[in-house]
Protein backbone atom coordinates (compact mmCIF):
# COMPACT_ATOMS: atom_id res chain seq x y z
CA UNK A 1 0.00 0.00 0.00
CA UNK A 2 1.30 3.37 -0.50
CA UNK A 3 0.95 5.53 2.07
CA UNK A 4 0.65 9.51 1.82
CA UNK A 5 2.42 11.24 5.04
CA UNK A 6 -0.07 12.67 7.37
CA UNK A 7 1.00 16.65 6.26
CA UNK A 8 -1.58 15.62 3.23
CA UNK A 9 -4.79 15.80 4.91
CA UNK A 10 -6.87 18.89 4.16
CA UNK A 11 -9.16 20.37 6.34
CA UNK A 12 -11.21 21.40 3.57
CA UNK A 13 -14.36 22.72 5.81
CA UNK A 14 -15.11 25.65 7.03
CA UNK A 15 -11.82 26.89 6.01
CA UNK A 16 -12.43 27.42 2.49
CA UNK A 17 -16.04 28.02 2.68
CA UNK A 18 -14.66 31.45 4.74
CA UNK A 19 -13.34 32.79 1.64
CA UNK A 20 -16.81 32.78 -0.51
CA UNK A 21 -19.02 33.28 2.41
CA UNK A 22 -18.53 36.85 2.38
CA UNK A 23 -19.77 36.78 -1.23
CA UNK A 24 -23.46 35.68 -0.34
CA UNK A 25 -23.48 38.15 2.17
CA UNK A 26 -22.38 41.17 0.58
CA UNK A 27 -24.67 40.94 -2.63
CA UNK A 28 -27.23 38.19 -2.09
CA UNK A 29 -28.94 37.93 -5.23
CA UNK A 30 -25.87 37.45 -7.65
CA UNK A 31 -24.76 34.16 -5.89
CA UNK A 32 -26.24 30.89 -4.84
CA UNK A 33 -24.81 30.21 -1.04
CA UNK A 34 -25.54 26.42 -1.16
CA UNK A 35 -23.49 26.25 -4.61
CA UNK A 36 -20.73 28.66 -3.15
CA UNK A 37 -19.91 26.37 -0.27
CA UNK A 38 -20.58 23.15 -2.18
CA UNK A 39 -17.74 24.14 -4.95
CA UNK A 40 -15.56 25.46 -2.29
CA UNK A 41 -14.77 22.22 -0.62
CA UNK A 42 -15.12 19.68 -4.08
CA UNK A 43 -11.37 19.67 -5.24
CA UNK A 44 -10.28 17.92 -2.54
CA UNK A 45 -13.21 15.73 -2.77
CA UNK A 46 -12.03 14.99 -6.43
CA UNK A 47 -8.23 13.87 -5.16
CA UNK A 48 -10.36 10.52 -3.65
CA UNK A 49 -9.71 9.87 -8.26
CA UNK A 50 -5.76 10.41 -7.77
CA UNK A 51 -5.34 6.84 -8.54
CA UNK A 52 -6.17 8.01 -12.16
CA UNK A 53 -2.62 8.86 -13.76
CA UNK A 54 -3.93 11.37 -16.01
CA UNK A 55 -6.71 13.20 -13.13
CA UNK A 56 -5.69 15.94 -11.17
CA UNK A 57 -8.54 17.65 -9.04
CA UNK A 58 -7.03 21.01 -9.18
CA UNK A 59 -6.17 21.86 -12.56
CA UNK A 60 -8.85 22.16 -15.45
CA UNK A 61 -9.86 18.88 -15.72
CA UNK A 62 -10.36 19.09 -11.81
CA UNK A 63 -12.16 22.43 -12.23
CA UNK A 64 -14.68 20.99 -14.71
CA UNK A 65 -15.76 17.92 -12.48
CA UNK A 66 -16.18 19.59 -9.50
CA UNK A 67 -18.12 22.59 -11.29
CA UNK A 68 -20.58 20.17 -12.59
CA UNK A 69 -20.60 17.94 -9.25
CA UNK A 70 -21.29 20.96 -7.51
CA UNK A 71 -24.05 22.15 -9.57
CA UNK A 72 -26.08 18.85 -9.61
CA UNK A 73 -25.38 18.58 -5.95
CA UNK A 74 -26.65 21.85 -5.25
CA UNK A 75 -30.37 21.55 -7.23
CA UNK A 76 -30.34 17.84 -5.55
CA UNK A 77 -29.78 19.16 -2.14
CA UNK A 78 -32.12 21.92 -2.22
CA UNK A 79 -35.14 20.51 -4.10
CA UNK A 80 -34.98 16.54 -2.59
CA UNK A 81 -32.66 16.78 0.42
CA UNK A 82 -32.45 20.10 2.47
CA UNK A 83 -35.70 19.14 4.57
CA UNK A 84 -34.86 15.72 5.65
CA UNK A 85 -31.07 16.03 5.78
CA UNK A 86 -31.07 19.32 8.39
CA UNK A 87 -34.04 18.71 9.34
CA UNK A 88 -32.07 15.33 11.05
CA UNK A 89 -29.78 17.73 12.56
CA UNK A 90 -29.10 19.14 16.12
CA UNK A 91 -28.54 22.56 16.14
CA UNK A 92 -25.15 22.78 17.30
CA UNK A 93 -25.15 25.62 19.61
CA UNK A 94 -25.44 28.69 17.40
CA UNK A 95 -24.60 27.50 14.68
CA UNK A 96 -28.67 26.29 14.43
CA UNK A 97 -28.05 24.09 12.05
CA UNK A 98 -32.01 23.00 11.35
CA UNK A 99 -32.60 26.85 10.69
CA UNK A 100 -30.75 25.66 7.31
CA UNK A 101 -33.40 23.64 6.45
CA UNK A 102 -34.81 26.61 5.04
CA UNK A 103 -32.71 26.20 2.12
CA UNK A 104 -35.17 23.75 0.55
CA UNK A 105 -37.35 26.84 -0.45
CA UNK A 106 -34.78 28.28 -2.71
CA UNK A 107 -34.95 27.88 -6.66
CA UNK A 108 -32.07 30.15 -8.02
CA UNK A 109 -31.34 30.52 -11.59
CA UNK A 110 -29.20 27.68 -12.90
CA UNK A 111 -27.15 30.47 -14.01
CA UNK A 112 -26.35 31.81 -10.54
CA UNK A 113 -25.38 28.68 -9.64
CA UNK A 114 -23.24 27.32 -12.43
CA UNK A 115 -21.62 31.34 -12.25
CA UNK A 116 -21.08 30.30 -7.98
CA UNK A 117 -20.38 26.88 -8.65
CA UNK A 118 -17.13 27.79 -10.61
CA UNK A 119 -16.58 30.89 -8.06
CA UNK A 120 -16.29 28.51 -5.40
CA UNK A 121 -14.51 25.86 -7.12
CA UNK A 122 -11.94 28.26 -8.68
CA UNK A 123 -11.37 30.07 -5.07
CA UNK A 124 -10.18 26.42 -3.53
CA UNK A 125 -7.53 26.16 -6.54
CA UNK A 126 -6.45 29.60 -5.64
CA UNK A 127 -6.07 29.71 -2.42
CA UNK A 128 -4.63 25.99 -2.95
CA UNK A 129 -1.81 27.32 -4.99
CA UNK A 130 -0.23 29.40 -2.13
CA UNK A 131 -0.35 26.98 0.21
CA UNK A 132 0.87 23.50 -1.33
CA UNK A 133 4.36 23.60 -2.32
CA UNK A 134 5.64 22.85 -5.90
CA UNK A 135 2.19 24.70 -7.77
CA UNK A 136 1.93 27.95 -9.35
CA UNK A 137 1.59 29.93 -6.45
CA UNK A 138 3.69 29.24 -4.79
CA UNK A 139 6.88 28.53 -7.60
CA UNK A 140 5.43 32.36 -8.55
CA UNK A 141 6.56 33.94 -4.97
CA UNK A 142 9.58 31.29 -3.38
CA UNK A 143 7.12 29.46 -1.15
CA UNK A 144 8.34 25.97 -1.67
CA UNK A 145 11.97 26.65 0.50
CA UNK A 146 12.06 24.67 3.27
CA UNK A 147 11.86 26.26 6.71
CA UNK A 148 12.01 23.38 9.62
CA UNK A 149 11.49 19.83 10.17
CA UNK A 150 8.90 18.37 11.80
CA UNK A 151 8.93 14.75 13.77
CA UNK A 152 5.76 12.90 11.54
CA UNK A 153 4.83 16.01 9.69
CA UNK A 154 7.75 16.20 7.82
CA UNK A 155 9.26 19.31 6.02
CA UNK A 156 7.66 22.37 6.59
CA UNK A 157 7.61 24.77 3.75
CA UNK A 158 6.68 28.67 3.94
CA UNK A 159 3.71 27.59 1.39
CA UNK A 160 2.79 24.55 4.34
CA UNK A 161 2.97 27.19 6.97
CA UNK A 162 0.77 29.01 5.16
CA UNK A 163 -1.36 26.39 4.57
CA UNK A 164 -1.87 25.28 8.54
CA UNK A 165 -2.02 28.98 9.80
CA UNK A 166 -4.83 29.55 6.66
CA UNK A 167 -6.77 26.40 7.86
CA UNK A 168 -6.44 27.59 11.33
CA UNK A 169 -7.69 31.03 11.14
CA UNK A 170 -9.98 30.12 8.41
CA UNK A 171 -12.12 27.65 10.20
CA UNK A 172 -12.19 29.62 13.01
CA UNK A 173 -13.44 32.61 10.57
CA UNK A 174 -15.85 29.92 8.83
CA UNK A 175 -17.59 28.65 11.72
CA UNK A 176 -18.46 32.23 12.73
CA UNK A 177 -19.98 33.64 9.35
CA UNK A 178 -22.13 30.54 9.62
CA UNK A 179 -23.67 30.85 13.00
CA UNK A 180 -23.68 34.83 11.80
CA UNK A 181 -26.17 33.76 8.71
CA UNK A 182 -28.74 32.96 11.57
CA UNK A 183 -28.11 34.97 14.37
CA UNK A 184 -28.02 37.93 12.30
CA UNK A 185 -30.98 36.71 10.52
CA UNK A 186 -29.91 36.93 7.05
CA UNK A 187 -31.57 33.38 6.24
CA UNK A 188 -34.81 35.75 7.44
CA UNK A 189 -33.57 38.61 5.00
CA UNK A 190 -33.52 36.17 2.47
CA UNK A 191 -36.31 33.59 2.56
CA UNK A 192 -38.07 35.35 5.22
CA UNK A 193 -38.77 35.24 9.24
CA UNK A 194 -42.14 33.44 8.92
CA UNK A 195 -40.76 30.73 6.84
CA UNK A 196 -37.53 30.06 8.68
CA UNK A 197 -39.58 29.64 12.03
CA UNK A 198 -41.73 27.19 10.06
CA UNK A 199 -39.16 24.97 8.32
CA UNK A 200 -37.42 25.08 12.32
CA UNK A 201 -40.54 23.50 13.67
CA UNK A 202 -42.40 21.70 10.80
CA UNK A 203 -42.30 18.19 11.37
CA UNK A 204 -39.74 15.62 10.37
CA UNK A 205 -40.21 11.28 9.49
CA UNK A 206 -40.12 9.17 12.85
CA UNK A 207 -36.49 8.18 13.39
CA UNK A 208 -35.48 10.84 10.93
CA UNK A 209 -32.18 10.69 13.24
CA UNK A 210 -31.34 7.01 12.91
CA UNK A 211 -32.24 6.94 9.92
CA UNK A 212 -29.65 9.54 8.98
CA UNK A 213 -26.98 8.54 11.07
CA UNK A 214 -27.19 4.74 9.83
CA UNK A 215 -26.61 6.42 6.21
CA UNK A 216 -23.74 8.66 7.34
CA UNK A 217 -22.19 5.21 9.10
CA UNK A 218 -23.05 3.47 5.78
CA UNK A 219 -21.05 6.03 3.94
CA UNK A 220 -17.63 6.60 5.65
CA UNK A 221 -17.42 2.87 5.73
CA UNK A 222 -17.29 2.61 1.81
CA UNK A 223 -15.04 5.44 1.64
CA UNK A 224 -12.68 3.85 4.09
CA UNK A 225 -13.07 0.19 1.66
CA UNK A 226 -12.84 2.04 -1.43
CA UNK A 227 -9.48 3.96 -0.04
CA UNK A 228 -7.88 1.30 1.83
CA UNK A 229 -8.74 -1.57 0.03
CA UNK A 230 -9.13 -0.60 -3.31
CA UNK A 231 -6.47 2.60 -4.14
CA UNK A 232 -4.35 1.47 -1.13
CA UNK A 233 -4.49 4.91 0.18
CA UNK A 234 -5.06 6.82 3.37
CA UNK A 235 -8.78 6.64 2.64
CA UNK A 236 -9.15 10.73 4.10
CA UNK A 237 -10.28 12.16 0.42
CA UNK A 238 -12.59 8.97 -0.27
CA UNK A 239 -14.28 9.17 3.09
CA UNK A 240 -14.90 12.73 2.72
CA UNK A 241 -16.65 12.09 -0.94
CA UNK A 242 -18.35 9.35 0.40
CA UNK A 243 -19.88 11.27 3.20
CA UNK A 244 -20.68 14.29 1.37
CA UNK A 245 -22.97 12.06 -1.47
CA UNK A 246 -23.87 10.34 2.01
CA UNK A 247 -25.73 13.80 3.50
CA UNK A 248 -27.39 13.55 -0.04
CA UNK A 249 -28.72 10.57 -0.26
CA UNK A 250 -29.57 10.30 4.17
CA UNK A 251 -31.60 13.84 3.37
CA UNK A 252 -33.40 12.12 0.65
CA UNK A 253 -34.61 9.05 2.51
CA UNK A 254 -35.92 11.76 5.27
CA UNK A 255 -37.60 13.68 3.13
CA UNK A 256 -41.19 13.69 4.37
CA UNK A 257 -43.64 10.74 2.58
CA UNK A 258 -46.46 13.34 2.32
CA UNK A 259 -46.69 16.74 0.84
CA UNK A 260 -48.22 18.08 4.30
CA UNK A 261 -46.03 16.91 6.64
CA UNK A 262 -43.49 19.91 5.48
CA UNK A 263 -45.71 22.76 4.34
CA UNK A 264 -43.69 25.94 2.78
CA UNK A 265 -43.17 26.99 -0.38
CA UNK A 266 -39.83 27.32 -2.52
CA UNK A 267 -39.13 31.22 -2.82
CA UNK A 268 -36.60 32.67 -5.44
CA UNK A 269 -34.42 35.71 -4.11
CA UNK A 270 -36.12 38.23 -6.23
CA UNK A 271 -39.61 37.07 -4.65
CA UNK A 272 -38.32 37.55 -1.66
CA UNK A 273 -37.29 40.54 -2.36
CA UNK A 274 -40.16 41.81 -3.43
CA UNK A 275 -41.92 40.65 -0.67
CA UNK A 276 -39.51 42.56 1.82
CA UNK A 277 -39.90 45.77 0.12
CA UNK A 278 -43.97 44.98 -0.07
CA UNK A 279 -43.84 44.11 3.61
CA UNK A 280 -41.61 47.40 4.43
CA UNK A 281 -44.07 49.44 2.34
CA UNK A 282 -47.19 48.43 3.41
CA UNK A 283 -46.31 48.56 7.41
CA UNK A 284 -43.90 47.14 10.04
CA UNK A 285 -45.65 44.65 10.83
CA UNK A 286 -47.02 41.44 8.66
CA UNK A 287 -49.76 38.64 8.83
CA UNK A 288 -47.94 35.78 9.48
CA UNK A 289 -47.77 33.35 6.32
CA UNK A 290 -50.04 30.50 6.11
CA UNK A 291 -48.09 27.32 5.28
CA UNK A 292 -49.50 26.08 2.03
CA UNK A 293 -48.13 23.38 -0.60
CA UNK A 294 -44.78 21.37 0.06
CA UNK A 295 -41.47 22.15 -0.39
CA UNK A 296 -41.63 21.14 -4.21
CA UNK A 297 -44.37 23.74 -4.84
CA UNK A 298 -43.43 26.26 -7.34
CA UNK A 299 -45.32 29.70 -6.40
CA UNK A 300 -43.51 31.95 -3.91
CA UNK A 301 -45.92 33.72 -0.94
CA UNK A 302 -46.07 37.45 -0.67
CA UNK A 303 -46.09 39.14 2.45
CA UNK A 304 -49.22 41.48 3.43
CA UNK A 305 -49.36 44.24 5.57
CA UNK A 306 -52.59 45.35 6.51
CA UNK A 307 -53.11 48.02 4.35
CA UNK A 308 -52.64 45.62 1.37
CA UNK A 309 -55.15 42.96 2.68
CA UNK A 310 -57.40 46.22 3.17
CA UNK A 311 -57.08 47.16 -0.29
CA UNK A 312 -58.00 43.18 -0.95
CA UNK A 313 -60.89 43.50 0.76
CA UNK A 314 -62.68 46.54 -1.15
Amino acid sequence: MRWPTVGRVPLTFPAHQSIVLPLKLWRPRWFDGVALVVGSGSPDLFSALAAIDTFDSHHVEGVVVAVVFTVVYSILLRRFAADGLFGALPDFGPLRARSYRVLALGRPRLLVTAFSAFVGVASHVFIDSFTHAGRFGSNLLGLNEVLFEVPVRGAMSTARVLQYFGHTVGSLVGVVLFAQVVSRRHLGEWYGQDQVQWARNAPTRQNAERRLATILVFGILAGIGWGAFIDGVIPIFHVGLTFVVALLLGGVANRPAKPSQVSAQPVSTRAASRARRQSAHDDRGSAPLEPLGAFGARTAPRLQGPRTQARQRR
